[in-house]
């Protein structure tokens, strides 16, 4: 296929300027920890990190002075008003969650005065970072009384990604040698929802032993989100009772936490799921739950709970995306299609959900949907010009979008819940676009960029590392980063994928003479599947392949219009 047809009007070529002429070769690496915590004038300590969580916990005391004095800020006293700024500011760090709040007040002097306090609060060291650094050191050095200190913060994270850095180094410093500390199983009749809800899911994960009991009890908690994660927690630790408490929670939750619910009961089914979805409003959800009630009768005697985070062996079904045919299909083993979803509006990347179900990035709809097999829209997302969508384990979906003429009207990187509500989001300072994007399982986030750079970002978005020379040539799809942290590069112009090394040196690559790969993807096996554009004008149909490591073409897949991305499961 030749680049003067349509198609070009969607591949972004590199401007010759944009070429980083560094020569170096060591890549730029973000500050170790330690440093992140002096920079911020915190001391690096054990007792002065205890302290530093310490200082950021709220007593009951502490929430209702700072209601209080959030109140007091639209005051119709101006002395009152600025006594109340001043002792928010003064309290720091404690006070953001509620000063947030405050941000969204119809008031709009408490609005000013909210966005004041909080300015002058993050002016004096409340970043994302910090707290962050100070997680990861008190998990690598475990001193006593970690686990009492991130506990008691937990609930005052900021921040999702604040939130899973405190639950990391939870489990690290309150279970010993597979043992959890009294104060875990404690936390489970917390007054505070969120110490209850970590505290079901840790243990869990580290076995249950003699706490199954204790957790059990939050399958009836009064708060409904504590249900859903003991539950969740529950099922993957092959416990059967948390399966009807999920149906039952599918009438009863907000929607983005009831399909939270049904994704745990399709992957618990698998294939035997019954042929229904979440709606959305409540007859629908109240049907889809009385469906699975009548399943779970069914099959509750002859069902095992899997082991939900095992690896499962690969079926051979293959997505695949024909953005040219605005299609996304999934094959059989033997190349049959099992469905096939059409009318989307340029599809640049999909993903394979529980339930077969599909999420879609449509760039020209502006839009990343979810949608069952029939194509049918059971949840989506307004955003401009998407290149990437991608699911996360919590339920979040990462998008990246296209920003070239957009970086003023919209972030190129967001995390959004299961609401639609953003909760993360980023654009370089530089003007650099997005090509391809990835979030990785520890919360980083990798990327190529049109100045030919491969990026890889904290959860803060902060710059950790970087090498020169990926020279992707087309956008859309997700990025594949490898478990050891190489990345696979599909390098259209050079015509060959090639496998870098954190620091930019080629490790494997694999030739394609006669075809331009535009997406790669390395498999369980070892093999690369590659889709490709036929670079020799002859405007032939381009298959999706795989590859074993020596180059031999082990499974092909030929389609009457150019087949775009392919994914294995």
């Amino acid at each position: 296929m030749r680049w003067t047809r349509p198609a070009l009007l969607f591949v972004v070529f590199l401007a010759a300027g944009a070429v980083l002429g560094s020569e170096t070769n060591e890549p730029p690496f973000a500050l170790s920890d330690e440093a992140v915590l002096k920079n911020a004038g915190i001391p690096t300590d054990n007792a002065g990190l205890l302290e530093f969580f310490r200082k950021r916990t709220m007593t009951s005391q502490d929430q209702n002075k700072v209601a209080f004095l959030v109140r007091q800020l639209g005051d119709e006293s101006f002395r009152t008003r600025e006594t109340a700024t001043s002792d928010l500011i003064g309290l720091g760090v404690i006070a953001v969650p509620s000063l947030r709040q405050a941000v969204k007040s119809t008031d709009p002097e408490v609005v000013r005065r909210a966005e004041e306090c909080l300015r002058s609060i993050e002016e004096r060291g409340a970043r994302v970072a910090v707290p962050l650094a100070a997680a990861h050191v008190l998990a690598l050095r475990k001193p006593p009384g970690a686990a009492e200190a991130l506990l008691g913060f937990l609930p005052f994270a900021e921040q999702d990604n604040v939130g899973e850095e405190i639950k990391t180094a939870l489990a690290a410093v309150a279970i010993r040698d597979g043992k959890p500390e009294q104060i875990l199983i404690a936390a489970l009749k917390d007054p505070v929802a969120e110490r209850r809800a970590v505290a079901a899911e840790l243990l869990c994960q580290a076995g249950l032993g003699t706490a199954r009991a204790d957790v059990k009890e939050l399958l009836h908690d009064a708060d409904l989100t504590v249900r859903l994660r003991a539950s969740s927690a529950l099922a993957g630790a092959r416990d059967k009772a948390a399966v009807p408490v999920l149906i039952d929670l599918l009438a009863k939750l907000p929607v983005g936490q009831a399909r939270q619910a049904e994704d745990m009961l399709l992957r618990i089914a698998d294939d035997q799921s019954p042929d229904i979805m979440l709606g959305f409003d409540e007859g629908a959800r109240r049907k889809c739950s009385e469906s699975w009630a009548h399943w779970w009768q069914d099959h509750e005697a002859k069902i095992e709970v899997p082991k939900l985070n095992e690896k499962k062996a690969s079926r051979g079904y293959t997505l695949i995306v024909m953005f040219e045919k605005g299609a996304v299909a999934e094959l059989d083993a033997q190349n049959r299609p099992r469905f096939q979803i059409e009318g989307l509006q340029l599809p640049l990347d999909a993903q394979m959900l529980p339930g077969d179900r599909v999420l879609i990035a449509e760039h020209n709809a502006n839009r990343v949907t979810e949608r069952n097999r029939k194509g049918m829209v059971l949840w989506q997302k307004q955003i401009a010009s998407p290149l990437v969508a991608q699911r996360l384990p919590n339920g979040h979906t990462f998008i990246a979008t296209q920003s070239i003429q957009l970086q003023q009207l919209a972030p190129q990187l967001v995390e959004v819940d299961r609401d639609g509500k953003v909760v993360f989001s980023f654009s370089f300072p530089t003007g650099e676009s997005i090509m391809k994007a990835a979030k990785l399982p520890n919360g980083d986030i990798a990327c190529v960029t049109n100045a030919r750079r491969f990026v890889r970002l904290d959860a803060a978005g902060k710059e950790l590392q970087s090498f020169p020379n990926a020279r992707v040539m087309t956008i859309g799809g997700r990025l594949e980063v490898l478990p050891s942290g190489h990345v696979l590069i599909p390098e259209k112009e050079n015509h060959r994928v090639v496998e870098y090394d954190s620091r930019g040196r080629v490790i494997w690559e694999l030739p394609l003479p006669m075809s331009d790969p535009v997406a790669a993807v390395r498999l369980p096996n070892g093999n690369t599947l590659v889709t490709s554009y036929d670079h020799r004008g002859m405007g032939l149909p381009t298959p999706a392949t795989e590859y074993d490591r020596e180059g031999n073409e082990v499974w092909s897949y030929k389609s009457d219009t150019p087949v775009t991305r392919a994914f294995r499961r």
